[in-house]
């Protein structure tokens, strides 16, 4: 299906890996400029292999400066999907210390702020769109990371207000919501836990997921690309300030 993404520049923070470079894949099959960035030039060279030409560019979106580099190297946006994010630690409240929960804020919610605030001249120029890739433990937190839980939260409601104050100017905000995906990330974590019974610690790990998922299987990747060129695409010119849910049932609330 052709969505009207020929030609767009997209740029997709922490598109190396997971979620990111399924989102990145996805939008290259739809004839856009893809851009990602990532912290790990190594990812971004495999990520590149696989998805096929793309602008590739190191940046740590906690960082002013390489966001501003990153900025005047991609060029004006159509689109940008703020994915950096994830979940350093499994701790629970009373051993989440003052430096995790900065860490978490920094790399969840400050870093779209700031690099929304950094592609925001272009967006307004080609009235383009956000998509800021949040998580359901934003809307219904489970039992660790209260920070991650937290900042999900407020990247959420930041996107609900960027969506009323960036109407006038033609530019579209909207969330992603996924469940439990399973990605490189969370094997990674399994084998640090697990060590040689990793595969077993992983098999738990995917066990307790599947708890709370209806359609009885976790997520891949490219069950949230799929949505995000959509979201970016004219057929959805009309969906502003929304929150999508991609995980199979999980959240059990009608918001």
């Amino acid at each position: 299906m052709d969505l009207g993404l020929r030609d767009r520049t997209v740029l997709v923070t922490g598109g190396s890996r997971g979620i990111g470079r399924a989102v990145a894949c996805a939008f290259h099959e739809e004839g856009a400029r893809v851009v990602i960035c990532s912290r790990s030039a190594r990812h971004l060279v495999e990520a590149a292999k696989e998805i096929g030409e793309v602008v590739a560019i190191p940046c740590d979106v906690r960082r002013p400066g390489e966001i501003r580099r990153l900025m005047r190297r991609a060029g004006p946006l159509d689109v940008l999907v703020n994915n950096a994010g994830g979940m350093e630690h499994f701790a629970r409240f009373d051993e989440t210390t003052p430096a995790r929960w900065r860490s978490t804020f920094e790399l969840n919610l400050h870093s779209a702020v700031e690099v929304t605030r950094a592609a925001l001249a272009g967006l307004k120029r080609r009235r383009g769109c956000v998509i800021n890739v949040a998580s359901e433990v934003g809307r219904q937190p489970f039992g660790m990371g209260p920070d991650y839980c937290a900042a999900k939260a407020a990247l959420l409601n930041l996107t609900k207000y960027l969506a009323n104050e960036l109407a006038t100017n033609g530019i579209r905000v909207n969330a992603i919501c996924p469940g439990p995906v399973l990605t490189d990330s969370w094997i990674e974590d399994a084998r640090r836990a697990g060590g040689s019974r990793w595969k077993r610690h992983l098999a738990a790990d995917l066990e307790h997921a599947l708890r709370r998922v209806p359609l009885g299987r976790v997520g891949r990747p490219a069950d949230v690309g799929g949505l995000a060129v959509f979201l970016a695409s004219p057929r959805a010119s009309w969906i502003t300030g929304a929150a999508f849910a991609v995980d199979g049932g999980a959240l059990r609330v009608m918001a």
